[in-house]
């Protein structure tokens, strides 16, 4: 029956109700929750309604068009596309008080399979599952439900269509429009993503073709070795080195008199694709483009002439190549131990290897940990489980941790405390090749585990201080020192990490013709920063937050 008059466009809508209600629900379902959002104003919340109500509506019209096979097929398309990114953007609301965006979908899409499993036994409580089920529940009653037989012949309306079809491009379209629909924004920076892939899988070719001169100030008649050590959410609120009440990191303090300990160092973001793909390159909040068009710092120590290593317990090459492991897989010599699934000592036999395998050349050594990387207690052999509050009582209630809560804190510490342990015997091995040497040691980035409020992880918005301090600590041989006295050592000097391509630069005797001086932490010609970015905020905001 086609549309032609009143009564029948009446019937034409009364039948699709079903379709209707399934359509608004996938549409409207979080921003339902908007309440829970922390970091959503009121301005922003009222536009995302008016937003997803056209799309509800173009959505809901396009259904008008579809005879009843059709539109069964239509409805569990839209359904079974929306069940993903609906109930992600839902869980973290519900668990963080924290609205998904394009740039943390993007995490997902470049995570491994292990992590992820990892993250929902840490985080998802039951109420996300059973919220789920709900959610299945609702979709598939409507769609068994809906059984029109009336349909809106298209040729009588075209232009309608054309409205609805230019409606919805602009939906898709524009960022600001697209980011207050999850179902349209999660496929959208699906494709982006794939989109961006591909161009990393082009440059990563180009990237070893870079023509680049790299002068070396180091004496010629000395062997040099170098070790950058990478932590992974390692947050100086849960270091006794930086005055957190537990002794988590017994070594580091025997050894405070021979380390430079610095106190104000954060980091550029909050998650570890976007701390190393600056890390390891020239790119930077106000230059990201830099991590494609400029050299990494391992094409740097290549150029300079260093046998170069990366060895890592995390997955560093993604399926798609478009994470750091384009910067990372440049290594004269890689080995990604992650498989195993092991604690970081795992590490321990390729460094020694990397130390002692008889190249003669001067070497640099990068060693990425999984450090305290959730899930905490699986970070440590069970030989350090050392801190237990139920036996010690040495947590703090703080006004609103649970018992659950306290226990997940004892696996952190206990994750720091064994990364204590790892630091200790990767420098001892160090010291003994008895060469001119540094390690400097870094954490991609903090960690908050309920330290000041009810919240644990790093998120990417509605960022706290524990997720942004991270230890910087440097090593020096004496034979280091001797022959590099220009070094200048302020260890209350503020930094960020994103920046630190020319401090090791530094440490490294380079010059090359992006080298920057006053963005190196080691330098007279340093320039303390106006404002450090963490992600899209300012460290400076960040730490108001504490205050409030």
């Amino acid at each position: 029956m086609e549309y032609n008059d009143r009564p029948h466009l009446q019937m034409l809508l009364a039948e699709r109700k079903w379709a209707f209600i399934l359509i608004f629900f996938i549409i409207l379902f979080n921003p339902l929750f908007y309440f829970l959002s922390e970091d959503v104003g009121l301005k922003d919340k009222c536009f995302a309604w008016l937003t997803c109500l056209a799309a509800g509506s173009a959505f809901s019209a396009i259904d008008l068009f579809f005879s009843r096979k059709t539109e069964k097929i239509y409805l569990s398309v839209l359904f079974a596309l929306s069940c993903a990114p609906n109930l992600i953007v839902w869980s973290y609301l519900y668990l963080f008080g924290i609205y998904f965006r394009r740039e943390m979908f993007r995490v997902i899409f470049d995570s491994n399979i292990a992590e992820g499993r990892e993250y929902l036994n840490q985080f998802i409580p039951w109420i996300c599952f059973a919220v789920a089920l709900l959610y299945m529940t609702v979709g598939f009653v409507c769609i068994l439900k809906a059984r029109a037989s009336t349909v809106l012949a298209f040729r009588q309306g075209k232009k309608f269509f054309a409205a609805l079809f230019l409606a919805l491009a602009m939906i898709v379209g524009f960022k600001y429009l697209s980011q207050a629909v999850p179902v349209i924004e999660f496929y959208k920076s699906y494709l982006l993503f794939k989109a961006e892939s591909k161009i990393f899988q082009l440059k990563k070719i180009h990237r070893g073709r870079m023509t680049m001169k790299v002068e070396c100030s180091l004496p010629t008649e000395t062997r040099h070795i170098f070790v950058v050590l990478i932590g992974e959410s390692t947050s100086t609120c849960h270091m006794s080195l930086y005055g957190y009440s537990r002794a988590t990191t017994p070594f580091m303090d025997a050894r405070a008199s021979e380390l430079d300990i610095y106190t104000d160092v954060v980091t550029p973001d909050t998650y570890t694709i976007g701390v190393l793909q600056k890390v390891l390159t020239l790119a930077g909040h106000e230059h990201p483009e830099y991590y494609h068009s400029k050299a990494s710092i391992m094409e740097i120590f290549n150029v300079a002439g260093f046998e170069t290593y990366w060895i890592s317990n995390q997955v560093f090459l993604s399926k798609w190549g478009g994470s750091y492991g384009v910067i990372a897989s440049l290594a004269d010599h890689v080995r990604d131990l992650s498989a195993s699934g092991k604690p970081d000592g795992i590490l321990l036999p390729a460094f020694r290897e990397a130390l002692h395998n008889g190249v003669e050349k001067n070497k640099v050594i990068f060693v990425h940990l999984m450090g305290s990387h959730h899930s905490y207690a699986c970070r440590y052999p069970k030989t350090f489980t050392r801190f237990d509050h139920r036996q010690s009582g040495d947590l703090t209630d703080a006004g609103f941790r649970t018992d659950d809560m306290k226990a997940t804190i004892d696996a952190y510490d206990n994750s720091i405390l064994y990364g204590d342990s790892i630091y200790n015997a990767l420098l001892t091995e160090l010291e003994l090749t008895n060469t001119s040497s540094y390690l400097l040691y870094f954490s991609d980035h903090g960690e908050e585990v309920f330290d000041t409020r009810n919240a644990c992880g790093h998120f990417l918005s509605n960022v706290w201080p524990c997720q942004c301090k991270i230890p910087f600590v440097l090593w020096r041989s004496e034979r280091y020192r001797r022959e590099n006295p220009h070094i200048v050592i302020d260890t209350a000097r503020p930094y960020s990490t994103e920046n630190v391509i020319h401090a090791i630069s530094t440490l490294s005797g380079f010059e090359y013709p992006d080298y920057d001086p006053s963005l190196s932490i080691f330098t007279t010609a340093y320039a303390k920063p106006e404002v450090r970015m963490v992600g899209q905020e300012s460290y400076e905001k960040v730490l108001k937050k504490t205050d409030k």
